[in-house]
């Protein structure tokens, strides 16, 4: 069962109930992003079913579009079984593989999106008739960092190297990365004035700037510390604190 654009999201078959509790997925991916080094020949990720039915599950890689549908996406990765079931507590692996399609940089990362989107099963008719149901297809994205070898540095310091500086004529701050790797963060603020004030923060290519407004702030202080959680390979903390 391949879904499109059209149902990717969710399913609804009826419903007059009130979303007064949290829903949840069932399905749990072992990590918070893949790493895949180029001397890899695949990589193995694990799926959990932590609910107690069985979930159809679909697996696919994106570069980015979340709206892509995923039989038009051109990603030199596959991902099998594209489509499998998991039962109820059990568990399926999914196997990643650089096909070389596309020729990815040799000099810095690359960045890809790994998709899990859930479907429950269709429920026992006799055993709803006349009761609202509603159904929802969960979808999960975590990000895959293609690696390759030789790449200077060591990813783990990538966010201490990280230049920071006021925004020329912008509330926000200028963050260069000279590494070759992308540093993804939890979250900053910036301490000037007395006051803290937090950053909207984004993913930053290597060798690439981004701009990180500020919140609260009504313009450019004349100096101030940034203090900033980073994410490691592990999905861990990277912390650190800068001078303007």
């Amino acid at each position: 069962m391949l879904l499109n654009k059209k149902n990717i999201v969710a399913l609804c078959v009826a419903s007059s109930m009130a979303f007064s509790m949290p829903v949840m997925a069932d399905i749990v991916i072992s990590g918070t992003r893949v790493i895949y080094k180029s001397d890899q020949k695949s990589v193995s990720v694990r799926l959990e079913n932590k609910g107690n039915s069985h979930l159809l599950v679909q697996s696919w890689l994106d570069t980015g579009d979340d709206n892509a549908e995923p039989g038009s996406i051109n990603v030199p990765f596959t991902a099998t079984p594209p489509v499998s079931r998991i039962d109820a507590k059990r568990g399926q692996t999914i196997k990643l593989m650089y096909t070389g399609s596309t020729v990815l940089p040799s000099d810095k990362e690359s960045v890809f999106w790994f998709n899990v989107l859930e479907v429950p099963p269709k429920p026992d008719a006799s055993k709803v008739e006349n009761q609202s149901l509603l159904q929802l297809a969960f979808r999960t994205r975590i990000k895959l960092f293609y690696r390759p070898a030789g790449l200077n540095g060591n990813p783990s310091e990538a966010p201490l190297a990280l230049k920071w500086k006021w925004a020329e004529g912008k509330s926000g701050l200028s963050v260069y990365n000279p590494t070759p790797y992308y540093v993804s963060f939890n979250n900053a603020e910036l301490i000037a004035s007395g006051k803290s004030n937090p950053l909207n923060v984004k993913m930053v290519a290597p060798k690439s700037e981004e701009i990180f407004t500020i919140s609260g702030s009504g313009g450019k202080a004349t100096s101030g510390k940034v203090h900033f959680s980073a994410i490691n390979d592990f999905g861990g903390a990277i912390e650190g604190d800068v001078n303007l």
